[in-house]
C-alpha cells in the first residue's frame, strides 16, 4: 500500500483498494474521559459521523482541545459504551 505525502496519516484512504472507502466513523476513544482521535482540524475531524462544524473555529464543535481532545458529544460516547458492553457480554 502506498500513500501520497498529503495523506500519509490517513488510514481511511487506501490506494491498494480505491473502491473501498470508510467514509464516516466514530473517533471517540474510551478512557477516563472519552477522547477524540480524529485530529485537531476540521479537515480530519469531518469524517466522524458525529462531527458538527464549529462556528467559531476550524474544527468540530464537540472537540475540547483544552482537556486533551475530549469528545463532548454524548451520542458518540453512548455508542462507544454500547459497543463495549456488547463485547463484554459475548465473553
Amino acid at each position: 500500500m502506498t500513500s501520497s505525502p498529503k495523506e500519509k496519516n490517513n488510514c481511511l484512504l487506501r490506494e491498494d483498494k480505491p473502491d473501498l472507502h470508510l467514509v464516516r466513523t466514530n473517533y471517540c476513544v474510551s478512557g477516563v474521559m472519552s477522547r477524540c482521535s480524529a485530529g485537531l482540524v476540521w479537515n480530519d475531524q469531518k469524517r466522524c459521523k458525529y462531527a458538527v462544524k464549529s462556528t467559531v473555529r476550524d474544527g468540530c464543535m464537540y472537540y475540547i482541545e483544552a482537556i486533551g481532545g475530549h469528545c463532548d458529544c454524548a451520542e458518540a460516547q453512548r455508542e462507544l459504551r454500547d459497543v463495549q458492553k456488547k463485547g463484554r457480554d459475548t465473553l
